[in-house]
């Protein structure tokens, strides 16, 4: 059975319109796991920045009372940390999803290609014949 050259290229512009979904929505992935892997970074500093401070407070803490509110002031930071590693965790989950759908749609899509090049070579071997068996019988009326 043979596929219609319409069929096949029409396939080959569907699949090339959703690897180009695809492609958009891996970039739309890409961009919030770069930004989330940046406030992950801001979070680290933050906390480090805390926890030079804290020094100095520890230091002069002479209470157990002055010792939680350094421990409470600290502990707030390291959650921050803990909440933006978790939302980069999510963000590169989502990043490499979305990296696995796009080479599924770029492998349907050059599998779409390849046969619109056989139609296509189909149709030129056919139109190839049919040129000679013209040109024969052109030739065999002559004589």
């Amino acid at each position: 059975m043979t596929i219609k050259i319409r069929v096949v290229r029409s396939l080959r512009d569907v699949r090339t319109r959703l690897r180009d979904v695809a492609a958009a929505a891996h970039t739309n992935a890409a961009a919030a796991r770069d930004r989330s892997a940046r406030e992950l970074a801001q979070e680290h500093a933050s906390l480090e920045t805390a926890l030079d401070e804290a020094a100095d407070t520890l230091a002069a803490a002479r209470t157990v009372h002055e010792l939680d509110l350094v421990a409470e002031a600290t502990g707030g930071y390291r959650l921050s940390v803990a909440a933006a590693a978790e939302r980069h965790q999510c963000a590169l989950a989502a990043s490499q999803t979305t990296a696995d759908h796009l080479r599924e749609r770029t492998r349907q899509l050059r599998t779409a290609e390849r046969l619109v090049d056989r139609a296509d070579a189909r149709r030129a071997k056919r139109e190839s014949r049919a040129e000679q068996r013209r040109t024969d019988d052109m030739a065999a009326r002559r004589r």
